[in-house]
């Protein structure tokens, strides 16, 4: 594995930790509070609000078992969860104020996982959300139930530690992730460095221009970090979205145009995140997209010819080639390996 692939692969597993703990701090209060209110509160009504959470926060923690996109489980999750908390608020906010608190990571939760747009787009939707309950509260009906305020001490006690536990993790996690995305971009540069040399110069028209990046400064290096970490994160979106990498006939050339974008720099974006190129990047998504397929189908009433048709290759010597050079075995050994753990 390259070292730049495995501090990516690092940070996606940081990430997923951090939903999964993120996750589980919030199925405790939710149980925490649904005891206080069940059984010494005596009220049901916030219960059904709990509940339904309590559902959603399952529902998240399969999606990321199963390798779902973190990006698009963070966006739906931000949405959901903001609209749900704010009919907590009202139910509770002629008696305490505190459950504002619960809106108050969601941008923070979007600067670890997101780009700098979603992170402002967060921002102004939360503060919104906060004005719109207030204005709401002032001019609308929105008595739901009325509760003795010393009842509230509790509750309102674990919402300020859980917010402050959310908001620490979020902190801790972006700065490990900061570091390792610091460390992959400095191990990127040295071996740019140490292979300029065998670098050929890139041809524009009648002009040679040098792609070695010893000529940039530090700003000008992180401004393009960004721009191929953005570049790349968008083409995988594209790429992932309907599976296109199942394609056979797939040309990064059309991806260009589709991307509003050249060769070129796409290409760049694709080595930035350790491929050595386009081809090796779709035959990394394939040949994940077989291994799936493999776990998941009955090996009794489907064909390897199938399997591997199904994800975008067209020859079995192809296919065989390309898996051996991934998984360090050949296909017909590695469902071997699986044959107990199908029995």
């Amino acid at each position: 594995m390259r070292i730049t692939q495995y501090y990516n692969n690092r940070i996606h597993t940081l990430k997923k930790q951090l939903i999964e703990t993120y996750l589980f701090i919030l199925l405790i209060f939710h149980i925490i509070s649904i005891y206080i209110y069940l059984f010494w509160l005596k009220n049901t009504f916030p219960i059904y609000y709990f509940a339904s959470a309590l559902v959603f926060y399952i529902y998240s923690y399969i999606l990321i078992r199963r390798n779902f996109n973190i990006s698009r489980i963070v966006i739906a999750y931000l949405h959901f969860s903001s609209l749900h908390i704010s009919l907590i608020i009202l139910n509770f906010i002629d008696d305490s104020i505190v459950g504002f608190m619960w809106l108050i990571p969601m941008p923070v939760c979007a600067y670890v996982f997101l780009k700098r747009k979603m992170v402002v787009y967060f921002m102004f939707y939360t503060i919104f959300l906060m004005l719109f309950i207030m204005v709401y509260a002032k001019y609308f009906d929105h008595h739901f139930y009325k509760y003795d305020r010393k009842y509230l001490r509790p509750t309102n006690a674990a919402t300020v530690i859980a917010n402050f536990s959310l908001i620490c993790l979020f902190i801790f996690y972006k700065l490990k992730i900061n570091h390792l995305e610091t460390k992959a971009f400095e191990y990127s540069i040295k071996r740019k460095m140490k292979e300029k040399h065998n670098l050929k110069p890139i041809v524009i028209g009648n002009h040679e221009y040098p792609a070695e990046l010893s000529g940039r400064n530090k700003n000008e290096l992180m401004i393009d970090h960004h721009k191929l970490e953005n570049l790349f994160m968008e083409l995988d979106r594209y790429i992932m979205y309907n599976n296109y990498f199942t394609n056979p006939s797939i040309k990064i050339s059309g991806l260009c145009s589709d991307l509003n974008t050249n060769i070129n720099y796409l290409s760049r974006a694709i080595d930035h995140k350790g491929y050595k190129n386009f081809n090796q990047y779709i035959n990394s998504l394939r040949i994940n997209y077989v291994k799936n397929l493999i776990e998941k189908s009955d090996l009794t009433k489907v064909t390897l010819m199938y399997i591997y048709t199904e994800a975008g290759f067209t020859s079995q010597a192809t296919f065989n080639r390309v898996f051996k050079q991934f998984e360090g075995t050949t296909p017909s050994d590695y469902i071997t390996s699986l044959i107990p753990s199908h029995q």
